[in-house]
């Protein structure tokens, strides 16, 4: 007999329900087509599909204050979690609103289960989008907390689950691979959907998402001793992102554009419908895009864009880690330029440098400007945005200025934000055959970071190349992953899972060099006074205030409340 839908639930169901009167994008239509009733509701393949719509609006979009939490961006005024200040709290909305979307997930799935048959492969998509959010969900409790309860049905009351105890993380991630295997298996291909059905997840996502899962628990397993299968859950990282890199050229692509040339990383980020780069390129032209939130100027706009007055200043930690155009560190290269003027260290650099950061001096398009001001035969005209003239205390606090992710034309943006894109599923690819194998051919190499480079306009890396220079190509392939994610969010649990946020974390955060360089003679910055340490660079943030514990700030505290009304969740080792 068809489950009724909780009474109490039902005023909660219609809410969310209707919030989909509104498309995330004109192409993905979520507007309920018919009424809500506890007693017919599932009935049909087009109410299936109406309460799938629902998950589209859980996925996380325009995390790049993320990388406030490490060491790559700072937050003016410090962040809790970077000095590893924070606390165990009472409650935490992200335990219970994650919990409360794998109800709706559960939901969907135990209805399906009970469907009639004549129902069952045309909702059977949905039933893998749903376990595909499922585990989407699960990965963000799991790197948060570590092991957590699996709940795979709807509770009631009465359920024993409510005071059962958490499942170990290796089970965890286990329930979250199986249903990624069980979803990419039915989930269509990319360029199967059309129409309405654009931006939801396929075969690709939950292949590319796989990779992501897998690599994060492989090397958090290696370098954590935890009880994971090492080698298996690299090898399965390895496979799942090769079968999405097997889909190159008929389903995704990096987005490089020949007129756009290296400049084509920093333009994919801020696509829209309307004109908003030199190419005219919109977001229908980017097949590197594999998950995304999807927004759009008239029916779900937007003002999220990195704002360094309150978030996102670049750090020296970052800008140290940037290759020269020769593919060599600034430690090694002789094409690095050094400080004496201001902008002598972005000279011969990375272009992915270049393109996420403001250059002293430059004329930049303002977020606000009318589309009608934009000339880009003239990027110097004097009504052309602003100059940016490097306002230490006021717009940065490093001495460093972020531009990638901000929009260059009609404010509020439509431009979307990029959940998964094909660039990281390279970069899993060859980090997880690396740690998997203790090296990578040259062949490897090219179908994955090479590729990367080569979108920027950087020379390709190789075994001989990094003999001859002394690099450990491990570490360049984690250098690589940091430029190209930088202020994606990805920063803080990569140095938890490689086992280095105790070392670098607790570092000072730097900016700019002032002593013996411009800024210290030129009468722009005369009245600062700034803290610097042996070599001169500004400290930011002294590491007096900043601490990582390895043994309790590897995973968060379960929030207090959550133990006092289940006291079988045990606590996370060294909170209280």
């Amino acid at each position: 007999m068809k489950k009724m839908i909780d009474n109490c639930k039902l005023p909660v169901l219609i809410a969310l329900l209707c919030m989909l009167n509104f498309s995330c994008e004109k192409d993905l239509d979520l507007e309920p087509k018919s009424s809500i009733s506890s007693d017919v509701f599932f009935a049909s393949q087009e109410d299936f599909k109406l309460w799938a719509n629902q998950f589209y609006f859980d996925l996380p979009s325009f995390t790049f204050r993320r990388d406030d939490w490490s060491d790559i961006t700072y937050q003016p005024g410090g962040n809790t979690i970077s000095r590893g200040q924070h606390q165990v709290v009472p409650t935490d909305n992200f335990w219970g609103d994650t919990y409360w979307d794998i109800r709706k997930y559960n939901t969907l799935l135990e209805e399906a289960a009970d469907a009639p048959e004549d129902l069952k492969s045309g909702i059977a998509v949905y039933e893998a989008e749903a376990k595909f959010f499922r585990a989407f969900a699960y990965f963000n409790l799991l790197r948060r907390y570590g092991g957590v309860p699996i709940i795979d049905k709807v509770l009631d009351l009465n359920s024993e689950e409510l005071f059962g105890t958490r499942n170990t993380r290796e089970e965890v991630v286990d329930f979250i691979l199986r249903d990624l295997d069980e979803a990419a298996a039915v989930l269509p291909l990319q360029s199967d959907l059309s129409g309405q059905d654009l931006g939801r997840v396929t075969s690709g996502t939950a292949y590319a998402f796989k990779s992501r899962v897998a690599l994060f628990e492989g090397t958090w397993a290696k370098y954590h001793g935890s009880a994971g299968n090492v080698n298996d859950l690299l090898t399965q990282a390895v496979d799942a992102a090769n079968q999405v890199i097997t889909m190159e050229g008929s389903e995704y692509e990096l987005f490089d554009k020949s007129d756009l040339a290296e400049e084509s990383y920093f333009w994919m980020f801020t696509l829209d419908n309307t004109q908003q780069n030199p190419g005219n390129y919109t977001k229908a032209d980017n097949r590197e895009v594999i998950l995304e939130s999807r927004f759009d100027m008239e029916l779900r706009s937007h003002r999220a864009f990195p704002n360094p007055i309150v978030s996102n200043n670049p750090t020296k930690a970052y800008v140290d880690l940037v290759l020269c155009t020769d593919g060599l560190p600034i430690e090694k290269s002789p094409l690095f330029m050094g400080y004496d003027m201001v902008g002598d260290e972005y000279l011969n650099r990375d272009p992915r440098m270049t393109t996420s950061l403001m250059i002293p001096f430059q004329r930049y398009h303002a977020a606000n400007q009318d589309l009608w001001q934009i000339d880009w035969s003239d990027p110097d005209r004097e009504d052309r945005g602003f100059l940016y003239e490097i306002e230490i205390g006021l717009r940065t606090q490093t001495g460093y200025n972020i531009q990638k992710l901000v929009p260059t034309g009609r404010f509020p943006a439509g431009h979307n934000w990029a959940v998964i894109r094909y660039a990281e599923v390279l970069l899993n690819f060859a980090e997880a055959t690396y740690e998997l194998n203790g090296s990578i051919s040259d062949e490897d190499l090219n179908k994955s970071i090479n590729k990367l480079r080569q979108r920027v306009r950087m020379p390709a890396i190789t075994g001989a190349f990094a003999s001859t220079n002394g690099l450990d190509l491990l570490q360049e392939i984690r250098r690589e992953r940091t430029v190209e994610l930088f202020a994606e969010g990805f920063r803080y649990d990569d140095l938890r899972r490689w086992k280095t946020a105790e070392v670098e974390l607790p570092k000072a955060i730097k900016g700019i060099k002032y002593t013996g360089t411009q800024y210290e003679t030129d009468p722009r910055w005369s009245g600062l006074t700034p803290e610097v340490d042996t070599d001169g660079f500004f400290i930011v943030e002294s590491p007096n205030v900043r601490q990582f514990d390895p043994s309790k700030h590897y995973l968060f505290p379960i929030p207090r409340n959550e133990i006092a009304q289940n006291e079988a969740l045990a606590q996370n080792p060294g909170w209280q």
